[in-house]
């Protein structure tokens, strides 16, 4: 006889959820009103205290939730708010700037909040948080340009050891997700030229030939390494003709991502994907790939003619990609692995 399940339907769950957040932010609402119409104005010591006393909150519910959905879910809003608050505090103290002293703070509360939680949300949102923090400390550093090849080299090795982190799995993979949602934001963002809305931010930003080119080198240097691991594991010689290939069909790729920025990174992120079976990881490379090419696509700055070219060039090369995959992993050998 089987075992009877103690889990409880998806939608009492999403309910249990929607209904946490609506009393948490509730919450924040009353105790925010009330402390706003005692001091006339809520000060930044009182907006610190405020956030630290729902962070204790929130952090001491994770512990005696035993996986119930309303607990678990209240203690996240709780943890957010609290976050919030505590970024308002510190902000007001600092002379309402954002400076390199802010974001190494908040950079240090949601590491200590992505480290400590179980939750695997909050380990994502938290980890997305923090990855923005580093993007902030970086643009304080002038290294902003650095930033995709930093978050590329640390995503990629995070997955590739990611079976050897034991009990840790589930928060390095968090981790990963959280800064791979940063790096396509970064991307996404030169590709549609929406620079100018954080212009704070981006203002140190220097896209220049040699930045780019040294990050299509980090990225073609992972590719190829993981290409090589490929190979060997299904023990088919690095000269074969499917070899060949894809070292000449991942040299197109890093020129077309020349203008169609990001393109490498897409790439990227489907081969890991594919090769730490990771779907979800595979298909935001895929989406973003996508969008990488309609950014370009839609770029006032480039000729019609050019764009029909390097259209027709990575056209070419997904057909040849094919070709290669059905070399690879042939259907009547797998059919599970046909691509």
């Amino acid at each position: 006889m089987m075992p009877q399940s103690h889990d409880i339907p998806w939608y009492i769950g999403l309910m249990q959820a929607f209904a946490a957040w609506i009393a948490a932010w509730f919450l924040l609402g009353f105790m925010a009103s009330l402390l706003d119409a005692i001091f006339q104005r809520i000060e930044a010591d009182v907006a610190l205290l405020i956030g630290l006393v729902y962070l204790a909150l929130g952090v001491s519910l994770y512990f005696v939730a035993h996986q119930r959905t309303f607990i678990q879910q209240f203690a996240f809003a709780a943890c957010l708010s609290g976050s919030l608050g505590v970024a308002w505090g510190i902000f007001e103290l600092l002379g309402d700037e954002f400076n390199v002293s802010w974001y190494l703070s908040m950079a240090g509360l949601f590491l200590l909040l992505w480290g400590v939680l179980r939750h695997g949300l909050a380990q994502f949102v938290f980890a997305f948080c923090l990855s923005w923090c580093v993007v902030g400390l970086m643009a304080k550093l002038d290294l902003l340009s650095l930033s995709p090849s930093l978050f590329t080299f640390v995503i990629s090795v995070v997955l590739l050891h990611i079976n050897r982190l034991g009990r840790h799995y589930q928060r390095a993979r968090m981790l990963c997700y959280g800064v791979v949602l940063t790096l396509l934001n970064i991307q996404l963002l030169h590709a549609f030229s929406m620079d100018n809305l954080f212009d704070e931010l981006f203002s140190p930003w220097q896209q220049s030939l040699r930045f780019s080119l040294f990050h299509l080198s980090v990225t073609f240097a992972i590719c190829g390494y993981l290409l090589v691991v490929v190979f060997r594991e299904r023990q088919q010689s690095l000269m074969s003709p499917a070899a060949v290939g894809c070292v000449v069909c991942l040299i197109l790729v890093c020129v077309l991502s020349l203008p169609m920025q990001g393109l490498s990174t897409a790439i990227l992120l489907i081969l890991l994907g594919h090769y730490c079976n990771e779907p979800w990881l595979k298909g935001m490379g895929i989406v973003s790939a996508l969008l990488f090419v309609s950014g370009y696509y839609y770029s006032l700055e480039t000729t019609l003619l050019l764009k029909s070219g390097y259209l027709m060039g990575l056209g070419a090369l997904l057909l040849v990609a094919r070709i290669v995959m059905w070399r690879l992993f042939p259907a009547n050998q797998n059919a599970k692995e046909t691509v």
